[in-house]
């Protein structure tokens, strides 16, 4: 008989993520965030209160419930910030990019603003570097254009600057025989993109404010004025390509030199790729945007996503994750997951609550990814790992 009672931890999660179960007097509000020609902006800010927000999804689009007399505060960097009142948000939401260049008064060299961004970081980490918060997380792999995989979670993670130390809360997942023919395992650690050099993940990798950035990197300093912030953009080039690096654009507030976005692509990243039981180490084309934000004083993780593809075996593998920061929530989990953890296991061993998922989405799901949702879940298929169809 299916044991109908659920744990301690998860009711607790489930009363506090986010409130989203809908009032009568609650609006819900469904839109798509573009720029003027109609481009959509994917990970844009959508803010009504500590509690009330989200994110745009890779296709632009958000759905959030509010009060009728709420006003969303919309935001992408690039662009002015828009604030509309709930009952007037439309099926578009178009937001303006403004951008004016201030070349003119950047008069020191780039290494003196990138020198002026590490410090400020660096101040702010041993300040904040333990302030943890919980992260949902949507996960989906496609092989050959099909999809294969699609996976949501709640992590609990340590936000500043770059997330890590995550905890698994809760999740669930479907994945078809033959996407077990690779590892999807550990892609989530993509979503821990590394930007600031630290003693807990000193490896390979040359992040843009690594010690002796000079050495390893060319950087280009250029300011603007979006809307109503002044801002600096650094622009990182490895000087060896060769090298397990990042080739990405820095934005930072002009004013306190805290960070606004980082975004670019990889170079020389791999993922393990498990066919027939053996492990090959397969090179990925790897690209990522992370959003930060200032809400809780200091600077930390708003919102990730990232793109991993490669080929293997004759098949072409594409995983997107997407990674976004709920707040401050009750975590009783201790239990660190490791690069090598078996998260699909991890899942399984927490059990599955439909209830909670359906009250749950957080942000929007793309077309495709409802598509996935309804089979799953009229076939009854999520997270039995091990007894996949």
């Amino acid at each position: 008989m299916k044991n109908t009672k659920r744990p301690k931890w998860l009711l607790i999660l489930a009363g506090l993520v986010l409130h989203v179960g809908v009032a009568s007097a609650q609006l819900h509000v469904e839109s798509r965030v573009v720029g003027k020609k109609g481009e959509a902006l994917p990970l844009a800010s959508v803010y009504v209160d500590g509690e009330k927000n989200t994110i745009s999804n890779m296709e632009g689009e958000f759905a959030i419930d509010v009060a009728p007399a709420d006003v969303l505060r919309i935001s992408y960097v690039g662009y002015k910030t828009m604030r509309i009142p709930a009952s007037k948000v439309g099926r578009k939401v178009i937001l303006e990019a403004d951008t004016n260049s201030l070349d003119e008064v950047l008069v020191r060299s780039s290494e003196y603003y990138v020198d002026k961004v590490r410090s400020k970081q660096r101040s702010e980490f041993r300040k904040w570097r333990w302030e943890r918060y919980q992260f949902f997380y949507r996960q989906t792999t496609f092989t050959d254009n099909r999809c294969t995989t699609f996976l949501e979670t709640f992590f609990t993670g340590l936000s500043s600057l770059q997330v890590r130390d995550l905890i698994l809360l809760t999740g669930r997942y479907w994945t078809v025989a033959s996407s077990l023919t690779t590892n999807p395992l550990n892609y989530y650690t993509f979503a821990q993109v590394p930007v600031l050099d630290n003693n807990y993940n000193q490896g390979e990798q040359l992040v843009p404010l690594v010690d002796f950035y000079r050495k390893y990197y060319q950087v280009e300093c250029r300011g603007m004025s979006v809307g109503e912030r002044d801002m600096y953009m650094l622009h990182f080039v490895p000087r060896n390509m060769g090298q397990w690096s990042v080739e990405c654009d820095l934005y930072v507030d002009a004013e306190t030199f805290q960070l606004l976005q980082y975004k670019g692509v990889g170079h020389r990243d791999n993922v393990k790729n498990t066919v027939r039981g053996q492990v090959h180490v397969v090179p990925v084309d790897y690209s990522f945007e992370v959003n930060y934000m200032q809400d809780n004083g200091f600077t930390e993780v708003q919102s990730v996503h990232f793109d991993v593809s490669f080929q293997d075996f004759g098949k072409k593998y594409r995983t997107s994750g997407l990674l976004y920061n709920v707040g401050e929530r009750f975590a009783p989990e201790k239990k660190k997951l490791g690069f090598d953890n078996n998260l699909l296991r991890e899942i399984s061993q927490k059990g599955y609550d439909p209830t909670f998922w359906r009250e749950n989405e957080i942000v929007k799901r793309t077309l495709v990814e409802n598509e996935v949702i309804e089979l799953v879940e009229s076939d009854n298929l999520f997270g039995v790992y091990g007894n996949q169809k």
